[in-house]
């Protein structure tokens, strides 16, 4: 017994030796927090944040910001632009009911950049704004100029500016079907509680015949009608005609009818 006291003392003298320099350097040590992270505005993206997240919009190495895919804020098919597999290859379908020019842009822009050469627009429309519908046709014959077709489609109704985009397909795909409606009139000015003189009656009256021929000579150019069969059909109504009439006098190219 006094012999296994004895080792076991030792052990402890060893353990207690040992352990002090240990202790005596506790005094010494001071546990340093972290570092805040660093917070600042890039200069290049503009986002305020933390240093360390430098690398969600930028490459390792040469620090560049990292591209941004063109459809990267679409989630596509939604509820108006689907690309839809055709015999011809992939084509993008867009289903216009507003005259929204920035929409049918983001639409063009992201089937030029996926290589896709045919757009389908289909018209459901009751109209909008004249100016909106130049801007469309434009951006549909800036896409033209690039090789793109674009077919016009409308099931339904394409009235006012929505008739316009319509008729402004690629020539030769301008489809219809038989009991659909489209309309044209004299263009529309609504004012409440305005105050006119005869003067500045006059003028708004010059400038609404200015927009009224050059969108009636634009039609002219798109079917069989002249301007002054135009002119006559709209003056003081609206010129409504069904999809078959609009195949007979030129406007549309085919009729979209089951075999």
């Amino acid at each position: 017994m006094k012999k296994l006291l004895t080792i076991l003392t030792i052990v402890l003298f060893f353990a207690i030796l040992f352990a002090i320099p240990a202790w005596a350097g506790m005094e010494d040590v001071t546990i340093m927090p972290d570092p805040p992270p660093t917070k600042g505005k890039c200069p290049k993206t503009q986002i305020v944040g933390d240093a360390t997240d430098c690398l969600m919009c930028h490459v390792r190495g040469n620090f560049a910001v990292k591209e941004t895919l063109p459809d990267a804020a679409y989630d596509y098919p939604n509820g108006y632009m689907r690309l839809v597999k055709t015999k011809d290859g992939i084509v993008g379908y867009y289903i216009l009911e507003e005259i929204l020019a920035d929409s049918i842009k983001d639409f063009l822009d992201y089937l030029e950049w996926k290589g896709i050469k045919k757009a389908v627009i289909e018209l459901y429309s009751p109209g909008g704004s004249l100016f909106g519908a130049w801007r469309i046709i434009g951006l549909m014959n800036a896409a033209k100029s690039r090789g793109m077709v674009i077919e016009t489609r409308c099931h339904g109704f394409a009235a006012s500016a929505g008739f316009l985009i319509f008729i402004s397909g690629s020539m030769g795909h301008r489809a219809v079907s038989p009991q659909s409606e489209l309309m044209w009139h004299e263009l529309l000015s609504f004012k409440m509680f305005a105050i006119e003189t005869p003067a500045s009656s006059e003028d708004e009256a010059k400038i609404l015949r200015h927009l009224q021929d050059t969108a009636n000579e634009y039609i002219a150019s798109r079917c069989k009608l002249t301007k002054e069969d135009l002119d006559e059909r709209v003056k003081r109504k609206e010129f409504w005609l069904n999809g078959k009439q609009a195949f007979e006098d030129g406007l549309a190219d085919k009729l979209l009818t089951v075999q």
